[in-house]
């Protein structure tokens, strides 16, 4: 059994989302959601119990990538020195919210 979403779902979905959608979207996305829904609840009706749990597939275990490579990487003087703003040591960036 499906789960019909209403266009009253589909509005407060869009205002948590801050979209705007016209009628003819909203009904839309209903029907789609809707449909989505209904193609998932078909999962509910596969008889699982038999089958066992998988977490991974590939029967790998305990793969890390090559860490025996060089690494290089920046000093925190080259850092800074490329940071369009400095400040106590660190990278600034412009104020956000409107303070400083």
């Amino acid at each position: 059994m499906s789960k019909k979403i209403s266009s009253m779902d589909v509005a407060h979905i869009a205002k948590l989302t801050n979209l705007t959608l016209s009628d003819a979207e909203n009904e839309k996305l209903s029907q789609m959601l809707s449909d989505t829904l209904g193609h998932v609840g078909i999962l509910e009706e596969i008889e699982t119990s038999s089958v066992p749990e998988t977490f991974q597939v590939t029967g790998l275990t305990n793969v890390y990538r090559d860490t025996n490579f060089p690494v290089t990487s920046l000093t925190k003087e080259e850092v800074l020195q490329n940071a369009l703003i400095q400040k106590n040591g660190k990278i600034g960036t412009k104020a956000v919210f409107g303070r400083e």
